[in-house]
């Protein structure tokens, strides 16, 4: 027992460990932002409107992913690369790269978006769905900047945090006073919200900049665009489809079924996904710590880093199993009374969930070490399953038929990632490392 509590205490103290608490303060308190989003429109603007701005959430979300052209995961694998090598030069041409593309992508984005919005709504909806596209799009590229710069909370925490803030205050304000809002009205609220943490970002890392890297601002910007468009072209593509896999169901659902059916699934994805923010919760730490190490070569960083994040991630993951079972219920009654009805939904979502939330961080780490190609075949083969599933089950057997075609895409998925991010890295970088001799890494295998 006292060599347990010394292994517990010596765990605990580990500087990867603390960033990972960080990490997952962080995470923890975007979830209950958001959570207290969702909850709170449901209630405020009834079921049939919440339907609407489910579909609109997940369409809008989905289209500025597209339209950040994958520049929120370029340009951390750029500014790692050439500042670990001493390139200021091209890592300021990757910043300026990004952002030109972020602008453009932004521009074409919000004219599709707004133009859609405006066949179904109006001109001030659409006005709305334009600007929250070009919001999100920037936001994706200076929260992946700030986190990689200045810390997560600068990054991932404004982005969660400060960009839902006034929604909810309002939302809040609404619901104590029984006053009605719009889809509109919260959309607007929104975008307020992440054009003010954009401008907290801006202003830390400028801060940090001139303090860590004077020379960034009189450098002349260096370009790479041969290798910069190509990886682009497929972290855009890898993007995409990760953003189907997390918003598309409820577009499909809306499609197939009703707004109201749409908004239902929607309620239960998102408590699904908690298991999901566990992992960006830990993704985020990978994230900041991953590309610096392994361009580095820092071998013993990248050991330990993996084993903390195995171990936090198979406690994450069973104890999110365990408050589903227990809890599910409760949880879907705070969204309101209707929605107790899809319990069994709910822990069929929690199973492909659980699953890929195991695999930790093995779908950036493809990413930031050049190996997007193969997470992009893995994540198209996912949506063509889940997709195809979805209009052969869901006619028959409604959103319990979506969340079984999630569920198989999802650990089908999840199996494959974890193959292919340990053959391209030599890592295992899945909680399949706490199984000690199963699936080591062949770094590990050399030094035993």
């Amino acid at each position: 027992m006292k060599n347990l509590f010394a292994s517990l205490a010596s765990f605990a103290l580990r500087a990867e460990t603390r960033g990972v608490i960080i990490s997952m303060m962080v995470k923890a308190a975007s979830i209950l932002s958001a959570f207290t989003l969702f909850t709170l429109s449901a209630r405020v603007l009834g079921e049939e409107q919440f339907g609407q701005f489910a579909l609109f959430f997940s369409a809008a979300s989905m289209a500025a992913v597209a339209a950040a052209f994958g520049q929120e995961m370029l340009i951390i694998r750029i500014w790692n690369e050439n500042v670990a090598a001493g390139r200021i030069s091209v890592a300021k041409g990757g910043i300026v790269f990004g952002l030109l593309i972020s602008a453009l992508g932004a521009t074409l984005g919000a004219v599709v978006m707004a133009g859609i919005v405006y066949f179904y709504g109006n001109g001030a909806a659409a006005l709305s769905a334009g600007l929250f596209v070009t919001a999100a799009v920037f936001l994706l590229f200076f929260s992946s900047l700030a986190r990689s710069i200045v810390s997560i909370l600068v990054g991932d925490g404004q982005r969660e945090l400060t960009a839902l803030l006034f929604a909810n205050v309002v939302l809040i304000i609404c619901l104590v006073f029984d006053r009605s809002s719009s889809v509109t009205s919260v959309v607007n609220l929104i975008v307020l919200g992440k054009v003010v943490a954009i401008a907290v970002q801006v202003f830390f890392l400028t801060r940090v900049l001139r303090r860590t890297h004077p020379k960034i601002f009189v450098a002349k910007p260096e370009f790479a665009i041969r290798r910069w468009l190509p990886s682009s072209t497929r972290l855009w593509f890898a993007s995409i489809l990760e953003a189907s896999n997390q918003y598309l169901d409820v577009v499909l659902v809306g499609y197939l079924l009703d707004p109201m059916a749409a908004g239902a699934y929607f309620v239960t994805t998102r408590l699904a996904n908690g298991f999901a923010s566990v992992a960006d919760a830990f993704n985020m730490f990978a994230m900041r710590q991953f590309p610096e190490l392994y361009y580095k070569a820092d071998e013993g960083g990248l050991l330990r880093l993996l084993q903390t994040l195995a171990i936090l991630t198979a406690l994450a993951v069973l104890g999110g199993l365990f408050v589903v079972g227990v809890a599910g219920h409760w949880l879907l009654m705070i969204f309101g009374s209707e929605y107790m009805a899809y319990y069994h939904v709910l822990v069929i979502l929690c199973v492909g969930s659980a699953a890929m939330a195991a695999t930790g961080p093995a779908a950036p780490v493809l990413m930031l070490t050049g190996h997007e190609g193969a997470y992009l075949r893995i994540v198209a083969l996912s949506v063509f399953l889940r997709v195809a599933g979805f209009f052969l089950i869901v006619p028959m057997f409604g959103i319990t038929g979506a969340a079984a075609a999630t569920t198989v895409s999802l650990v089908a998925m999840a199996v494959l990632v974890s193959i292919r991010s340990r053959a391209a890295t030599g890592y295992n970088v899945t909680a399949t490392r706490i199984l000690g001799g199963l699936a080591p890494d062949r770094m590990d295998t050399k030094e035993s």
